[in-house]
């Protein structure tokens, strides 16, 4: 299973000379305003290709939690 943060994802989005969690810092309810905005444009204009994003990463990993418990009683 990949290990990724949240935090390298945003800095993978945005540009390098931007210092995000400066910005979060200084304006939090601003920057979680911008972020909810953002969120919403984009649920709306791919919102079902996301839940079918995250409904088989999901089902993949409730397959290999499963199979390592069947492994492991074995």
């Amino acid at each position: 299973m990949a290990d990724w943060r949240a935090d390298s994802l945003v800095e993978e989005l945005l540009p390098e000379e931007l210092d995000w969690q400066r910005w979060v810092r200084r304006y939090p309810l601003a920057m979680l305003s911008l972020a909810a905005l953002g969120g919403y444009l984009l649920g709306r204009s791919r919102g079902p290709e996301i839940v079918e994003a995250v409904t088989a990463r999901a089902a993949d990993t409730i397959s290999e939690n499963v199979h390592h418990l069947i492994d492991s009683r074995s």
